[in-house]
């Protein structure tokens, strides 16, 4: 029997999405997040506003390592937008994304 651990977020990664969250939060783009911890992925989510749906998503499968698909960035419609093995390629598309739509 293999015990498998609860995917979670290092605290270095949660350094960075947080750096991220509270650079748009002063541009008052974003308002509010939530974090899941679940069996085989973990999620930190942002939001225009508290009673909103998430903005953007970012996912970490463990299990996907593998398959370059440990941080995927998933959209409002449930779309994936960027998949990487690399954090930090994925938080730069939504830095992009989000700071082209709110200069718009």
């Amino acid at each position: 029997m293999v015990i498998m651990k609860k995917a979670s977020f290092q605290k270095i990664e949660l350094n960075k999405i947080l750096q991220l969250y509270g650079f748009m939060v002063s541009k008052g783009i974003w308002k509010d997040y939530s974090i899941s911890f679940l069996k085989e992925i973990a999620v930190f989510s942002v939001y225009k506003k508290s009673s909103d749906w998430a903005l953007f998503s970012i996912k970490k499968s463990p299990k996907h390592l593998k398959t370059g698909m440990l941080y995927s960035v998933i959209g409002m419609d449930g779309s994936i937008i960027k998949c990487s093995n690399d954090l930090n390629v994925a938080l730069r598309v939504i830095k992009h994304k989000q700071l082209k739509i709110h200069l718009v």
